[in-house]
């Protein structure tokens, strides 16, 4: 029982950092939505399938070789709509009872036959942290300049490779995934230039001055094999009065009745706001005129090697801190498990605060494509696009200072953990992507889009989870450009995209794993998850000369 009891101390002070590090991984999903919320309406009704056909002022980032077709000096607004409905299912079954019984868990599972669902949108603003907004919506725009007779074109454009957030109600079974989490990452400069080569080939590069920011209020709860039976084992030994001469033998080694623990509860808090000010990538591409009715074209995104800094605040649950206490024993009376369990360095009031490093990965990306006129009016545009996913193998959080527990899981053989320093496993995979467009001119003024991009997120079966209900996913867009005179363009998409998971008890070592000594970060052991991820899109720009 005290072993039982120690491990799961052990387990839930490693547990408290591994969770930041592990929803660090919220943000991985800013490159796996990728284009989603750039806010460029032909890329969006195109299905994205613009590497031979950049959109305008937007090539900065689809091609930035797209730019030395733009002549004189335009300007871009334009503006993004948003809605995000993200929902789970945590099921009991047959498994799950049985896990329950023979652990001897006590008390009720809140997430347990339960549903979650999103409150309202958060976006993360530097100085502010999680901001509630009422819905995903964000202006945004560039400029371009070629002065007369030049074969280079000069720009920079303001843009949101991710803007995203949310927040749950208190007692949503969903808060053990964050109870509000929220990231930005907005460009806001990207000088740029696009050169014309010959007359059919030209080339460009761009590059991207990002800011980053990342949020998190999450209640952590362990619901761990170990942590049930020690939570049995309390409960009888604490509550029953059949228990008293166990209950005066149990006391001369420490008070185990102070407090309480359970694995359906939140064991701590964790509030968590890092970013950095400026992160810098870079674009390049090739466009090339193969003939009058066919164009080639070539892009690569660089990766992004970033580290947030900034703080964590852990504020543990007042019954762990009882129980901590109570076996640590009071200062003129220390109980004899008082050295063991002071390796933990928990403060009596339970809180911790600290500085904190996250290592987060922007993995690079190479997309071509072609763009074919099968008629005088009719265009088809195909793109094919690799992503290194892989680059996500794991997670890596460093300390300001040596924490001598970590160590301590080192020594004994957890994998990843150093005394300053933790690698957190992710496990994804490299992904290829599909995107396919159709282009109707249907009047002078007036053009038609079609789109469709059968999306892959590059998350094994066994890595997903509710943290990022991301699997694969189809995004559907239809729109259109309207020319209002021969220097201004409006342009309007509608776009829909649906994800779901369906993660049945034990099959995820990321989400609902039943292994006693799975480390990871695991608040739906032995439940079926099921998710679903829907996003309704309004983008819209307005393209003019001046």
């Amino acid at each position: 029982m005290d072993f039982k009891l120690l491990s799961f101390c052990l387990r839930s002070f490693f547990s408290f950092i591994v969770i930041f590090t592990l929803l660090g991984a919220e943000v991985s999903f800013g490159q796996m939505a990728q284009n989603l919320m750039l806010g460029n309406a032909k890329a969006l009704s195109l299905g994205n399938a613009v590497t031979a056909d950049p959109p305008g002022i937007d090539s900065i980032h689809f091609n930035p070789a797209g730019l030395a077709k733009l002549k004189g000096r335009q300007r871009q607004l334009k503006f993004i709509l948003a809605s995000a409905d993200i929902r789970g299912e945590f099921s009991t079954n047959e498994a799950y009872n049985r896990l329950v019984d023979n652990a001897g868990f006590s008390g009720q599972d809140s997430a347990a036959d339960q549903e979650s669902e999103i409150e309202t949108f958060a976006i993360y603003l530097p100085g502010s942290g999680i901001t509630k907004i009422p819905f995903a919506a964000a202006p945004l725009g560039g400029i371009s300049i070629s002065p007369p007779g030049s074969k280079m074109t000069f720009a920079t454009s303001v843009y949101a490779p991710m803007i995203l957030g949310l927040t749950r109600d208190e007692d949503d079974p969903g808060r053990f995934a964050g109870k509000s989490l929220a990231f930005t990452r907005l460009t806001f400069f990207s000088p740029s230039v696009g050169y014309q080569v010959t007359d059919t080939l030209a080339v460009g590069a761009s590059l991207g001055f990002s800011y980053t920011g990342f949020g998190l209020d999450l209640d952590y709860r362990a619901s761990n094999i170990v942590v049930g039976g020690a939570s049995g084992v309390l409960g009888l030994l604490c509550n029953d009065p059949s228990q008293a001469p166990l209950q005066e033998f149990a006391l001369f080694f420490a008070d185990l009745c102070q407090g309480t623990i359970s694995p359906f509860e939140p064991i701590f808090n964790l509030q968590v706001d890092v970013e950095k000010a400026v992160s810098f990538t870079y674009n390049f591409g090739v466009l090339w005129d193969v003939t009058p009715w066919l164009t080639w074209g070539l892009a690569y995104q660089s990766e992004a090697n970033d580290t947030l800094e900034g703080d964590i605040a852990i504020t543990f649950d007042a019954e762990l801190v009882n129980l901590y206490n109570g076996i640590r024993g009071p200062e003129d009376n220390r109980g004899l498990l008082a050295p063991l369990v002071d390796a933990l360095t928990l403060p009596e009031n339970g809180v911790i605060e600290s500085k904190g490093r996250v290592n987060l990965v922007t993995p690079q990306h190479l997309s071509t494509g072609i763009s074919l006129m099968l008629t005088p009016r009719l265009k088809f545009n195909v793109d094919v696009k690799w992503t290194e996913t892989s680059k996500w193998e794991s997670f890596r959080f460093e300390f300001d200072k040596d924490i001598n527990v970590l160590g301590l899981l080192g020594a004994i053989g957890v994998s990843g953990v150093e005394t300053n320093a933790l690698d957190i496993p992710r496990g994804y995979e490299d992904t290829i992507n599909w995107g396919y467009g159709v282009e109707y001119l249907y009047s002078d003024h007036l053009k038609l889009r079609m789109g469709y991009e059968p999306r892959k997120a590059g998350i094994p079966d066994d890595k997903l989870d509710f943290v990022l209900p991301l699997g694969d996913m189809d995004l559907y867009s239809v729109g259109f450009s309207y020319n209002i005179d021969s220097e201004t363009t409006f342009d309007m998409a509608f776009g829909y995209t649906k994800s779901e998971q369906d993660i049945p008890a034990g099959s995820s070592t990321n989400g609902n794993d039943t292994r006693t000594d799975n480390f990871v970060y695991n608040p739906y052991a032995g439940l079926d998850v099921k998710t679903v991820l829907e996003v309704f899109m309004v983008e819209m720009s307005y393209e003019s000369h001046f």
